[in-house]
């Protein structure tokens, strides 16, 4: 039997207004999203809000939970099912509340009541940052939505909201609580032990509805921190997963395990991710399905860097714009003079770091220690060409470690790409390409990223550069390396 230590019960809907006269209205609603209990059995009280309500009661209650309105003292009380062996007894349960107004006009309210698994503060303890891995399923989070990142800096918040995410509901009843992020994460419809695999953007809004800053939810049924790492012969640990990734192929040629080995896309400097490839193999250059909070499809944008947008405040408060620089600013997002400070180079983990609490962008020399070993270069090239990556082998162990062929978002459009271009090759282009940033720069406002690539041409001269200088522009993959 699962160990089960509280449960929640959050808003479904506010009150909705039936056929109230506008002299009188009628109207319930909570003072909260969620109420906590400790165990099966155990019972709590909520006041209600109540404005022109003659009579109240309890419309229903389901599978095995007990709810009882007090009308004189607007109160409501629930309970839990017993035990999880109670005859009816569930996870969940709606419970509806009607009302009624001096003059018969009625009006209804309801929330869902959830059984979960308990409580996680992902910030505790200054644990705050710009990405939450999430693993547990059927439990409330919250994390402190008034610091930027892993700095001291405060924000004027005022409101939370979902920007994006991967599935509809895939986060459940957000709200600011004391200036935390409260919400929770439901279990797979088809696995109750696991969560669902997804990634999610939450936003903190000021008094005038702007973004102030935003966090990436990495929700994940494995933790890349702590399940699926390697350490190199050069002394750094890095993850397995590229970061908002599900898994790690692994040379695997299955097409699910290869869209799920993808991971976000990030320009260089910035701390938020754009949205991962619908196909594994970037058919039709198609993005991945997102949905705002209403469950509506998402998309990002793409807007041409500029004195007005290429600046760092312009892209904190609009996470989901894609900053191009077609011509005339190096290939960089921020307008004029590049900054090669944004993501640390040596000077430490900065406030615009994309990676969770205690890793960070790989630094420059970070993969210098990999290359392409001679059996991967003479792999048959139909083999090659669907593994879509490169098990790069460490040349001072000669471990391997599968890096994903990902490919990139363009700096001229942000169109995904993962097919090699490269004029001097012989043959037709073929995929696939990996670009992973590391925090280092280069010359020209440019960024340094660990390249490689499945030439056309045969015989050990597929392409490998540890330290290629890319365009700042481009949005690519990131591989978290341990602070």
């Amino acid at each position: 039997m699962r160990n089960i230590t509280k449960f929640a019960f959050a808003l479904l809907a506010g009150a909705l207004l039936l056929a109230c006269k506008k002299d009188e209205p009628c109207k319930v609603s909570f003072p909260v999203s969620a109420v906590y209990l400790s165990d099966w059995g155990e019972s709590t009280a909520i006041k209600l809000n109540l404005t022109n309500v003659n009579y109240i009661t309890v419309s229903s209650a389901t599978n095995g939970w007990k709810a009882e309105v007090d009308r004189p003292s607007r109160t409501l009380s629930i309970t839990a099912p017993e035990s999880a062996d109670a005859e009816g007894a569930a996870l969940s349960s709606i419970i509806t509340l009607s009302a009624s107004s001096p003059s018969g006009d009625m009006t209804s309210a309801s929330l869902y009541a959830y059984i979960v698994n308990g409580t996680v503060d992902l910030s505790e303890n200054g644990t705050h940052s710009n990405c939450y891995v999430i693993t547990q399923p059927n439990t409330r989070y919250r994390f402190n939505a008034s610091l930027k990142g892993e700095s001291d800096e405060r924000l004027a918040t005022a409101s939370i909201g979902i920007v994006w995410q991967s599935k509809t509901s895939l986060v459940k009843y957000l709200t600011l609580d004391d200036g935390y992020a409260d919400f929770y994460i439901d279990s797979d419809t088809d696995d109750s032990d696991r969560i669902t695999n997804g990634n999610a953007l939450i936003a903190a809004y000021n008094s005038a509805g702007n973004i102030i800053w935003s966090w990436h939810l990495w929700l994940t049924r494995e933790d890349p921190r702590t399940e699926n790492i390697s350490t190199y012969s050069n002394g750094l640990t890095f993850m397995n997963y590229n970061l908002g990734a599900f898994a790690n192929s692994d040379e695997s040629t299955d097409k699910d395990e290869i869209l799920a080995s993808y991971g976000l896309y990030y320009q260089w400097g910035r701390k938020d991710p754009f949205m991962r490839p619908r196909h594994y193999d970037c058919a039709d250059n198609s993005d991945e399905i997102l949905y705002n909070a209403k469950g509506r499809y998402f998309y990002i944008t793409v807007a041409k860097t500029s004195a007005s947008t290429g600046t760092m405040a312009y892209a904190t408060a609009h996470p989901t714009v894609l900053l191009s620089s077609p011509e005339g600013n190096r290939g960089d997002w921020l307008y004029g003079a590049g900054d090669d400070a944004l993501w640390g180079a040596n000077a430490g983990k900065t406030v615009n770091d994309p990676c969770p609490k205690g890793w960070r962008v790989p630094s420059k020399e970070a993969f210098t220690v990999l290359d392409i070993a001679t059996a991967e270069d003479n792999m048959e090239l139909d083999l090659a060409r669907k593994i879509f990556g490169w098990n790069l082998t460490d040349k001072g162990n000669s471990q391997k470690h599968f890096y994903t062929g990902a490919g990139y978002r363009s700096y001229f459009d942000g169109v995904l790409s993962n097919v090699n271009y490269k004029e001097q090759y012989p043959h037709t282009p073929v995929p696939w390409v990996g670009y992973y940033w590391t925090n280092g720069a280069g010359a020209n406002s440019t960024g340094c990223a660990m390249f490689f690539d499945l030439n056309t041409s045969r015989a050990t001269i597929n392409d490998f550069n540890p330290v290629s200088q890319e365009y700042r522009a481009n949005a690519m993959q990131v591989r978290c390396v341990k602070e």
